[in-house]
């Protein structure tokens, strides 16, 4: 019963099962690879999590009365608020800031937002000078600086989660 051709068979038939249980191996070790990849990358991204954000000056405000010295559009987007911010200085070096706040729905920041703003000089040593926030309407904002000397300023909006950073510069 036992044929030679009967035990080639069995021979040839095992050669063929290796290389799929080769190449179903290999497929299990690139796909086990890539979830650990991606459970490492969430794990890394703890470290990497940043706690202020950039708001970016988009445009110029040409001077006007008020705005002697002109300013800056400013807008970016801190926690789930996108800031549509104005910049002005007028000729006493006092920088107005009126900025909107948006929703991820296009709705208004509620009245009971827990927002802060303050200035300060990012390259000296100094204290941060908080600024009064008064609200002008539903999600619409505007604080003044007064007498700010020249040099590089930072306005810190400061997010229950996250600030939001702008820098500007105050000239002679």
């Amino acid at each position: 019963m036992n044929s030679p051709e009967t035990g080639r068979s069995a021979t040839t038939g095992s050669r063929q099962d290796k290389p799929a249980a080769t190449q179903a191996r290999l497929i299990a070790s690139i796909v086990g690879g890539l979830f650990l990849l991606l459970i490492v990358g969430f794990v890394a991204m703890v470290f990497f999590v940043q706690d202020e954000v950039r708001l970016n000056a988009v445009g110029p405000i040409a001077p006007a009365p008020g705005a002697e010295r002109g300013g800056l559009v400013f807008q970016g987007t801190a926690n789930i608020w996108e800031v549509r911010g104005r910049m002005t200085i007028d000729s006493g070096h006092n920088v107005r800031f009126a900025f909107d706040l948006v929703g991820p729905t296009g709705q208004p920041a509620p009245p009971s937002l827990d927002l802060k703003l303050s200035v300060d000089m990012p390259d000296r040593d100094m204290p941060a000078r908080p600024l009064p926030l008064t609200r002008t309407g539903i999600g619409s904002y505007v604080a003044i600086a007064s007498a700010l000397p020249p040099g590089r300023w930072r306005l810190r909006m400061d997010f229950p989660e996250i600030d939001g950073v702008f820098l500007f510069d105050v000239d002679d």
